[in-house]
């Protein structure tokens, strides 16, 4: 089969992605968990204030439907409660725009598909630690305090009003028409997940 890779160059939301996934060796049919997407994405602050201003209403639900965390990117609403799976996977993957995803969705490829891809695509969640996005991120978390006092309300106002300030910092970023990259290469699909 062909193993294929696309890197989309988005200056704000860059990603990437394999056809991989869709045969991923971790999947157990009968719970139907899909590997990566067996754990509940996480959205941090400026996924939040991006999804609110340009998805509301896949804020809202995260924001009904999510529990608010201290995670690995500070204050971020996990989609948790009850679930054992992604809300978001389908069968044909994930529902969810790509520039909507979570960091970690969008850029990370684990490493037995990245075997098969270029050599720099185990490094493209390590470059969204230079990222602008990562940098808005920070300076959103240097506003807002976590504690037991942060609600989902108190959350949503200062998304709220957050979300102009933010808007006014990215507006000058040029999104339309993104540089992709891709990359095939056959394989045999019985050699994935085998090789490490």
């Amino acid at each position: 089969m062909l193993a294929e890779f696309k890197i989309i160059y988005d200056p704000l939301r860059p990603s990437i992605s394999t056809n991989l996934c869709a045969f991923c060796y971790r999947n157990e049919k009968e719970c139907e968990k899909i590997g990566c997407c067996s754990y509940e994405p996480e959205f941090c602050l400026f996924d939040l204030v991006f999804l609110n201003l340009h998805y509301p209403d896949i804020y809202a639900l995260i924001l009904k439907e999510g529990q608010i965390i201290k995670g690995y990117n500070g204050i971020m609403i996990e989609m948790k409660i009850g679930l054992n799976q992604c809300p978001f996977v389908s069968n044909m993957g994930c529902v969810l725009p790509k520039d909507a995803m979570t960091p970690l969705c969008r850029l990370y490829i684990c490493r037995e598909a990245a075997a098969f891809g270029p050599a720099m695509i185990e490094e493209k969640f390590e470059e969204y630690f230079e990222s602008k996005e990562y940098h808005l991120n920070n300076f959103l978390n240097s506003k807002l305090t976590y504690d037991k006092d942060l609600t989902s309300s108190r959350l949503h106002d200062f998304i709220t009003k957050s979300s102009q300030t933010v808007n006014t910092m990215i507006a000058e970023i040029i999104r339309t028409n993104p540089q992709i990259e891709t990359y095939n290469r056959e394989i045999h699909i019985e050699d994935f997940g085998v090789l490490l």
